[in-house]
């Protein structure tokens, strides 16, 4: 859920659907590495939001006998609101952090439910291109089932 306190972009619920597309590979036994792009977007009658972000990712299993993860990432987050008239917008430095379990599905595939937190930090938001606030934070908690290729 994202939670912006502003007049163009305040509701009651932030839950929308996201899509992220990974691609990595293997660089130990128990660790990937890979980048990450990710989206969400919500969009209604009084205003539609994005959060975009490109990340480094890794995921590391520290069990030998579970196919659990810890995901850690480090990136860039941008965000955009707009009703029509007016639009915020904001761009930071940020790092990810989650878990995971790899479901084994046939031979070759897996599922994978997953959550993820997204904290971004930056220098402020921008009102119209201009900017309106000083330091702030942008904060994703996503929530969600990914499919994958098992090696």
């Amino acid at each position: 859920d994202l939670q912006v306190n502003c007049e163009i972009c305040r509701r009651t619920s932030q839950s929308s659907w996201a899509a992220d597309v990974t691609v990595g590979g293997w660089v130990g036994v128990r660790t990937t590495l890979g980048g990450e792009l990710g989206a969400w977007r919500l969009g209604g009658d009084e205003a539609t939001q994005r959060v975009m972000m490109v990340s480094a990712v890794s995921q590391l299993y520290p069990f030998a006998k579970a196919p659990a993860f810890v995901k850690l990432g480090l990136g860039l987050m941008t965000y955009r609101s707009t009703d029509g008239e007016q639009s915020l917008s904001a761009r930071s430095l940020a790092v990810q952090a989650g878990f995971g379990y790899d479901v084994l599905v046939k031979d070759r595939y897996i599922v994978i439910p997953f959550a993820t937190l997204a904290q971004g930090f930056n220098n402020g938001l921008y009102l119209d291109d201009e900017k309106a606030t000083g330091a702030s934070q942008m904060k994703l908690v996503r929530f969600g089932l990914g499919v994958g290729v098992r090696r």
